[in-house]
C-alpha cells in the first residue's frame, strides 16, 4: 500500500463569495494511528491513517503542514504509544493535535464506527504472550534442571517493570519491527484514499 496523509479532495479549499473557505471536512480532526499496520489492519477508525510510532520521525515535516490545516488526533490501542508520539510531535513544531482519550479501545466499546480486518493478536498481547511463556519456561527449568534459569522470569520481570514504569516497551518495539506486524509496509508519499500513512 503506498502512503498517504490527506485525500488529495479535501486539500482543495472552496471558493464562496470571493473568499476562499477550508472545506467543512478539514476541520475534522484527521485520525493518525501509531498502532502497527497489523494492529491498524485488524480494526482501525474509519478514514484514519496509519503510521506506526517507530516510522514517525519520517512524516514530521508533512505533519507540521497538515496540522496547520486540520487537527490532528493520535490513536492507539489505549493511549500508551500515543503519549510518547505526542511529546515527539509536539517537540519537533507539530503544534494542532491531540490524543484519543481511551484509544481505539474506547472508541469500539462506545460503538463508533470502525472498519476491521483480519482479527490478529495485538501487539500488547503478543508481548503479553511472550513474557507469559518465558516466566513459566524459566521456572519450570529453574525448578527441574538448574536455579539459572530462574534469571529468565526475573530478567522478564525487571523489563515489565521498566516498561510500566518508562511507558516504553523494548519487547513492543522488537517485536514491531517483525514482518507480520508491519502489513503494506510501503511508504511513498502521498497515496490514494484510504491507504494507510
Amino acid at each position: 500500500m503506498s502512503t498517504m496523509l490527506l485525500d488529495q479532495e479535501q486539500k482543495s479549499p472552496k471558493k464562496t463569495n470571493g473568499k476562499q473557505e477550508l472545506s467543512n471536512s478539514l476541520k475534522e480532526p484527521l485520525y493518525l494511528d501509531v498502532r502497527t499496520p497489523q494492529e491498524f489492519e485488524t480494526v482501525h477508525i474509519s478514514g484514519a491513517r496509519n503510521i506506526p510510532l517507530p516510522d514517525l520521525h519520517k512524516y514530521v515535516d508533512e505533519l507540521k503542514t497538515l496540522s496547520s490545516e486540520r487537527p490532528i488526533m493520535l490513536v492507539c490501542r489505549t493511549q500508551n504509544r500515543v503519549k510518547i508520539a505526542y511529546e515527539y510531535l509536539t517537540n519537533n513544531g507539530v503544534t494542532n493535535c491531540g490524543i484519543l482519550e481511551g484509544g481505539i479501545t474506547d472508541w469500539v466499546a462506545q460503538g463508533k464506527p470502525v472498519i476491521k480486518g483480519q482479527q490478529r493478536i495485538s501487539l500488547e498481547g503478543q508481548v503479553r504472550a511472550i513474557a507469559g511463556s518465558l516466566i513459566i519456561l524459566g521456572v519450570g527449568l529453574g525448578v527441574t534442571i538448574s536455579s539459572w534459569f530462574l534469571l529468565i522470569p526475573t530478567l522478564v520481570g525487571v523489563g515489565l517493570l521498566h516498561a510500566g514504569l518508562t511507558d516504553s516497551c523494548l519487547m513492543g518495539m522488537l517485536l514491531s519491527k517483525l514482518p507480520m506486524n508491519r502489513i503494506g509496509n510501503s511508504h511513498s508519499g502521498i497515496g490514494k484514499k484510504g491507504d494507510p500513512l
